[in-house]
């Protein structure tokens, strides 16, 4: 076997992270790779986290080859987010060390358990420690400049992590985010290397799920959750009760001049305004990729009751469409 150089893309953003991740399949065995960075200059916070794994799992899948990279030293913004020393390459920071920016917010890793102790430690939810990180992130981005910004933010990010937490059984998951002051936009991306979507929601007796697609296409549907559906006995209470809006509400508060797009298991899905897309891509978890549109975005709680009286009534009771089909066989 010889050296296999495989040449990572010029500009490694959404679409071409897709195809680029995707192409690792039909890449042959070889007893080296190279990865060449010669062209790259571009990564947003997206392809920052998913390449990262990625390169990380394919790395774990051929053990018994050896590893390589080369043609990296010019991408210092990169090396600074805490991009290479996610996969095992020695360049730049570690993920979590650098400080971030009122434009960024560097690579972070954090651990379920921890979140979970520090919950029970100061006798509170795990969703006030989340909001806490969210409300950090949000006040990086955005300066503390306006307090509409500032919470839509950090109710769009709390309830991400919130949704990574109560329902993925990940052991951890990691983010970064940024600003972009030119576009008036905010990226948020995060991934957790859990059960992925598909086999979370299969925990409520309503659903009926075939595919992966199913799964996020009812995942962004509201009140539906693995863990608090129609007819069930005993639901949680208190104020972080509202398990299965997370998704649906984050997604319209995107769709509102940006994007969003999630992906698990085989497929994912990208939310516009305009159009809704899907992509075979495989992804060893559950991926969230929020764009949001900072012009397009008013007081919190207007969004909320707006889209909260747009749900249609009678949406908790439907079936999926496999549970349909098997009724009128």
């Amino acid at each position: 076997m010889n050296d296999e150089i495989i040449e990572v893309p010029q500009h490694l953003s959404f679409e071409k992270t897709i195809d680029f991740i995707n192409s690792f399949a039909s890449i042959r065995k070889e007893s080296n790779y190279i990865f060449d960075f010669n062209k790259t200059k571009i990564i947003d916070p997206f392809s920052l986290l998913f390449v990262s794994q990625e390169l990380e799992i394919f790395k774990k899948n051929n053990f018994s080859s050896t590893f390589h990279a080369r043609n990296f030293s010019h991408l210092t913004y990169p090396a600074h987010m805490g991009f290479f020393k996610s996969f095992g390459l020695d360049f730049g920071n570690e993920p979590g060390e650098a400080k971030g920016s009122d434009t960024y917010c560097p690579i972070q890793v954090l651990k379920v358990q921890d979140i979970k102790k520090e919950a029970k430690d100061s006798y509170v939810n795990p969703g006030v420690v989340l909001d806490n990180y969210a409300e950090g992130i949000s006040n990086i981005l955005t300066q503390n400049k306006s307090n509409i910004v500032t919470n839509v933010l950090r109710y769009s990010m709390r309830e991400i992590l919130r949704n990574i937490t109560e329902h993925s059984r990940s052991e951890k998951f990691s983010f970064c985010a940024q600003y972009l002051p030119t576009k008036e936009k905010v990226t948020f991306a995060v991934l957790d290397n859990g059960i992925g979507l598909k086999k979370s929601l299969s925990d409520n007796p309503k659903l009926s799920l075939e595919n992966n697609l199913e799964a996020l296409l009812w995942g962004i549907k509201p009140g539906v959750s693995g863990k608090v559906y129609p007819g069930q006995k005993r639901k949680p209470k208190g104020e972080w009760a509202n398990s299965g809006y997370g998704l649906y509400m984050t997604s319209e508060i995107c769709k509102k001049g940006g994007s969003f797009f999630i992906s698990s298991g085989n497929k994912g899905i990208l939310l516009t305004h305009k159009e809704q897309r899907e992509f075979d891509i495989e992804t060893h978890g559950t991926a969230v990729c929020l764009d949001i549109d900072l012009s397009s975005i008013y007081e919190l709680d207007t969004m909320l009751k707006e889209l909260g009286d747009n749900i249609p009534k009678n949406v908790f009771l439907l079936p999926s469409k496999s549970t349909m089909d098997k009724n009128t066989k």
